[in-house]
């Protein structure tokens, strides 16, 4: 096993970028038995961050079949860290639309977790399956994805529902040929789809809110106008 290093640089989520970290405290480990020799063994390692103190634990480890050859009968033994919590390196955060549906907003929750932890599989399907229940609450019909996207013209804008049709076939290659898309395509779709769900589920609330603020206000205006006629 490598010597435990003092210092290292690690993504800080706090911080939001590499920083050096110091070790507070390292707990070696092997589960490697006499009859199982390719169970993992290696190290716990805590650490915490120079810039804010935050800590994050590593689990630094190997096992005996972890080896990549580095010459002609030389062999070099690998290690993989995995860090808690993860590094929020290109995390998206989930939006909150105050009239989507519960069920929607769970599958929308579930689709963004899927992107975090870069399951792009899972996050492409889910997306696609985000499309159908926005289709079945909004009374759309159709006889497959293609023909509901475009009943969509009736509660959104043409240009959006354009952009709909090239996120049907990433979600087609990922479910039927298990392509997963790449995380640009991704990102992409995730950006098309809450344009989608803010358009459907958000503007409404946010504009009805903004009438009753102005409707305060109005009143407000109107007893301040009365008050000073009065004077």
């Amino acid at each position: 096993m490598e010597d435990t290093p003092d210092t290292c640089r690690i993504y800080c989520n706090s911080c939001k970028q590499h920083t050096h970290h110091k070790l507070a405290l390292s707990h070696a480990y092997d589960h490697r038995t006499e009859e199982e020799s390719s169970e993992v063994y290696g190290q716990f390692r805590l650490w915490f961050c120079a810039g804010c103190d935050a800590c994050t634990m590593e689990d630094y480890c190997t096992a005996d079949y972890m080896f990549s050859q580095v010459g002609d009968g030389e062999f070099s033994q690998e290690y993989a860290s995995t860090y808690h919590p993860k590094p929020a390196i290109g995390f998206r955060p989930d939006k909150r639309f105050h009239k989507l549906p519960p069920k929607l907003k769970k599958l929308y929750d579930e689709v963004i977790r899927a992107h975090n932890d870069k399951l792009h599989l899972l996050c492409s399907a889910g997306l696609r399956g985000l499309i159908e229940g926005i289709c079945a609450d909004k009374n759309i019909s159709g006889g497959n994805l293609e023909k509901k996207i475009d009943g969509m013209t009736a509660v959104l804008p043409a240009h959006i529902v354009e952009n709909l049709h090239g996120f049907r076939f990433i979600g087609n290659d990922a479910v039927h040929e298990l392509e997963a898309p790449t995380e640009f395509e991704l990102t992409l779709a995730l950006d098309v789809i809450e344009d989608v769900v803010n358009f459907l589920y958000g503007l409404d609330y946010k504009v009805s809110l903004l009438e009753k603020l102005k409707g305060k206000e109005t009143r407000v205006k109107a007893k301040g106008g009365a008050g000073t006629d009065k004077s």
